[in-house]
């Protein structure tokens, strides 16, 4: 891998764990308050994992494989 090929794949696994954080967070506070907007949080952070995986193997694989 060239080198902004490694920055890039840094930057999908990086929203990928922030993602994780977003949706484990999202989802403990919604369980312990039980307010709505915790919820988004988690769901956001579900979406932002799922973006961030879809970046990670367009780079890692070359694209639709």
């Amino acid at each position: 891998m060239n080198t902004s090929n490694t920055i890039a794949v840094r930057r999908a696994l990086l929203l990928v764990l922030a993602g994780i954080a977003l949706a484990v967070i999202g989802g403990s506070l919604a369980t312990a308050t039980g307010r709505p907007v915790w919820r988004v949080v988690a769901v956001v952070g579900g979406l932002a994992q799922a973006a961030g995986w879809v970046l990670y193997f367009r780079r890692t694989r070359g694209g639709a494989s």
